[in-house]
Order: structure tokens, then sequence, then C-alpha cells
């Protein structure tokens, strides 16, 4: 069932990025002639009108038939536009918050339809998104509505635009379907360096899943059409923690295998996340395990001295800032000369844009008016914050780690170096992620502190001596 309007009612998008409705006269008259009996109801009934609609499509073998062609397609693209519309906000809704995007972010990508009836003969521009849909479109394999959101969540450049936020779209079941265990063992011990140990519990995990869900799975999609992967049931997770404990003698309960699966997927796709989009996973480090900096070199140190341990501290901290500062240089120029290059007005918007965000808490909105681009999405573009941070955590941890265990050779004896050596590298690692994790996470916030935290403080530092190009 759905409004009736949304057959002659069209969403698109205005130069500036901006959602606009359109309502299209000759749609209109078309619809309510020849459905007068839905007109008074505040609902109809999608599914007939549509396959009404989709016949008329089927016939347009002469002149006034082929003008009943183009209106019923038009009636059905005003649909499939709400329907797209529907699903970016509901992306933006499930994730924008924590990954830094919003709806109007979105739409550009796949409101690509402006609302024109085309003669097909003299249609000379590709066909828009909507048209794509529509073109592929089989009612006899379901509905319109949930082809067109399945369309929009397989659309690449959309995607790739959600990669590059941090959001791969698959749930974790056909994450886990799909990930053979090969791939899984090759992931964490190369990617991610687990244990044997670590990654053999996983595995079997794995292995278990597929035995018991991805079977049954198949089984079913040989009798019914292909449905989205859902949450094992109960009694399916009793039978792969059956199988758990058939292969290793351990027991563990239906709850704790959900967690145990959910994290192993999270795992994976924080691992594709990265090979698809090139920005580095923040990995979550278990506490309990993984102490702060200044307890994992006090640990491994014989001279366990006071003085010693803030003499290092102190002069840890005043690395760690140097190479944070030369990590920002060294990528701001670089990405400044790869827009150099574009001979475009982009190396200057760069620098404006970066020191309106991180320097005045300024809104995307608000700087796209300040730095001469029509709308909030071009802004996201410009400054890809995601991976402009990801670049600059990598040179800092590479920089940083070779800095610090020069510095710690001061503190310790060379027999235990070689054990400090890892223990630092997981340590600088929770300290990195902590300093990005608190500069992503003020853009998040409404009232655009962002020079708080230390990593805006060091960009709008460096941002105030630079010379602009």
């Amino acid at each position: 069932m759905g409004t009736i309007s949304k057959y002659w009612r069209h969403i698109k998008i205005n130069s500036s990025g901006s959602r606009q409705i359109l309502e299209i006269a000759e749609a209109k008259e078309f619809f309510t002639s020849n459905f007068p009996e839905y007109l008074t109801v505040s609902e109809v009934p999608d599914l007939k009108i549509q396959g009404q609609l989709l016949e008329w499509m089927g016939d347009n073998s002469d002149t006034n038939l082929e003008i009943n062609y183009l209106l019923a397609e038009r009636c059905l693209l005003c649909f499939i536009s709400w329907q797209i519309e529907g699903v970016c906000q509901q992306l933006a809704a499930n994730f924008g918050k924590n990954y830094g995007f919003n709806s109007r972010d979105l739409f550009p990508y796949v409101l690509t339809d402006d609302g024109r009836i085309y003669n097909k003969r003299k249609q000379t521009s590709a066909p828009s998104f909507a048209q794509e849909i529509l073109q592929s479109f089989d009612q006899n394999q379901g509905s319109l509505a949930t082809w067109t959101i399945r369309k929009v969540k397989q659309h690449s450049e959309l995607n790739s635009f959600l990669l590059e936020c941090g959001v791969y779209l698959i749930s974790d079941w056909a994450l886990l379907n799909d990930t053979p265990p090969k791939q899984l063992e090759k992931i964490f011990s190369s990617f991610y360096n687990f244990t044997p140990l670590e990654t053999q519990e996983s595995l079997n995990i794995l292995s278990s899943y597929h035995a018991i869900y991805r079977v049954q799975r198949r089984q079913q999609r040989l009798s019914s059409s292909g449905k989205k992967c859902l949450p094992p049931t109960t009694e399916q997770l009793e039978q792969i923690a059956q199988l758990i404990e058939t292969k290793t003698g351990k027991n563990i309960s239906p709850k704790v295998l959900m967690t145990k699966l959910q994290n192993l997927a999270s795992q994976l796709r924080e691992y594709r996340i990265y090979v698809r989009s090139g920005s580095l996973p923040t990995i979550p480090l278990d506490t309990s395990k993984n102490q702060s900096l200044a307890n994992k070199i006090s640990v491994s140190q014989e001279k366990d001295t006071m003085d010693e341990e803030n003499e290092f501290l102190t002069n840890y901290r005043q690395q760690f800032v140097q190479s944070l500062d030369a990590a920002i240089a060294e990528v701001t120029n670089i990405w400044i000369e790869l827009l150099k290059g574009k001979k475009s007005p982009k190396a200057e918007q760069f620098i404006q844009a970066l020191h309106l965000y991180h320097c005045q808490g300024k809104s995307m909105t608000e700087i796209a008016k300040n730095v001469g681009l029509k709308a909030q999405y071009q802004v996201t573009r410009l400054l890809k914050l995601k991976s402009f941070r990801a670049d600059i955590r990598q040179k800092l941890l590479i920089s940083l780690r070779h800095s610090i265990l020069e510095l710690a050779k001061d503190y310790t004896n060379p027999q235990s170096l070689k054990t400090l050596d890892k223990q630092i590298e997981i340590a600088l690692d929770e300290q990195v992620n902590q300093v990005f994790q608190e500069a992503q996470a003020e853009g998040y916030t409404s009232s655009h502190h962002y020079t708080e935290s230390l990593f805006a403080k060091r960009v709008c530092s460096y941002l105030d001596l630079k010379p602009r190009p």
C-alpha cells in the first residue's frame, strides 16, 4: 500500500545538491484519469497499480500507445524516486552519525533522474539510475519497492562512498557465509597477527557455522526465492555449539556463541573495508590484556625507578607530538600537490576547508558557502576526512615506532628489547587509535568543538604557519 501522489510527484536533486519535489502535470493527469477509484483513499494497492502500469509499458506498438508507455513509465519512475530517497534516509539513520555522513551526501549518487518525460527514440543521454532499476525489474520475482532497495544498496559509486566512510553494506551473516576458512586463516594470521591458537578457535567457529547455517540456507533457497541472510535461530546456535563441542571439547552457550560470531564478522568487515577502500581499520584492543604505554614499558624495564619512568614519559610525549606534526605536514603537502595537479582551485579550497573544519568548528554546509562550493556533499568529497586521517595515522605509526624504539634503548637492556619491540607496537597502536577516535568523534557532535582534540590542535598549528598555495 502507498500514497497515491507518489506516482506523479518526483524527487530530484537540484544544482546545489538539495532535495526537491517536482510535480509532473502530465503524469498526474494520466494517473488520475486511469485510476479514479483511488483518488479519495489514503492508501492505494501498489502491486495492482504497478502491474497495470507495467502492462501499458509492454504495449507501445503505435503512437498513442507509445504516449501511454512514456506516461506509465514516468509514474513508475516517480514511485522509484521515493523509494530511493527512503533507502538513503535509512542508511543515514543507521550509519550516518557514527560514520560522518547524512542522506544529502548519498542523494547525488542515486537520485539522477531529472523527472522529464523522454521520447525513447530521441533520448540521447544515458538512462538514469531509476530507469536502470525499472528496465531490470521482473515483477514475477518480487515487488518494485524491494527491487529498488536492492539495486540502491548494490550501486557501485554509492558503495565506494560508503566504504570511504567506513560502511560495508553486507549483513554479518552474509559476510560469514561467503568467507572461506582458508581466507579467514590468512586474514587473521597475516593482517591481524593473531596467534595460531586464536586463529584456530575462529576457524572452528566459522567452519561449524558453515556446516549448520550455510547448509540450511542453501536448502531454503532451493525451495524459495533468495532472501537476505537472517540472524541464526536459537536452534541453529545450539546445533553450531554442539558441533564445536564435538570438534574441540569446549562447551559454548548460544548467547556466547552469538557474541563470538558477531565479533568474527566485525573483524572480517574491517578487513574488507580496508581492502576495498584503503582506509586502515581501527582495531579494538582488549584493555584487560593491553595496558597503557607507560605500564607496558615499565613492566619490561630493569631500571624501574620513578625518575627514569617520568623522564621516559616526558620524552615520549614530546616525540609523539613531533611525529604527529611531521605526519600532518607530510600528508597535507602530498594531498595539496595532488590537488594542484588538477588545475583547479581545489588546493586552496582544501586548505581553507581544513582550517574552517578543525580550527573554527564550521559545519560542512557553512564550509561550502565559505570556499565557493555549492553543496555539503562537495565538501565531504573534497576533504575525505576518513582517508586523510588514515594516511596521517599510517605515517605517524611508522615514524613513532622507530623513534620510540630508539628512545627505549636508553631505558632497557638489549636482551629485553626484542620483547619490548612488540609491546611498543601494540601500545602505540592503542595510543594512536585514541587520538584519531577523539578526532573522529568530534565530527559527530552538534557543538562543533573540534579544536579540543590533539589532532585538531596540531592540524590548526600546522595550517597557521603554512603559506597558502
